[in-house]
């Protein structure tokens, strides 16, 4: 009986420290994103700024949806 009880708290700090390094990726494009959307701005290039701006509508959109 014990061991499942150890099985069963390993498994959820497993899941939940996927969840943290999921969130910090997400985090860290989110701010990469803005900067390549700044410099894409900066340079005027209009087809690079669409498609950063696209990725990040999708990724913030993923965003709302996961969290509600």
């Amino acid at each position: 009986m014990e061991q499942s009880k150890y099985l069963g708290n390993g498994f959820m700090s497993g899941l939940l420290s996927e969840i943290m390094i999921d969130q910090q990726v997400r985090q860290f494009r989110k701010r990469t994103l803005y900067k390549e959307i700044d410099e894409a701005l900066a340079v005027k290039n209009k087809e690079k700024f669409l498609a950063l701006t696209n990725e990040l509508k999708e990724l913030l959109t993923y965003e709302i949806t996961e969290t509600g």
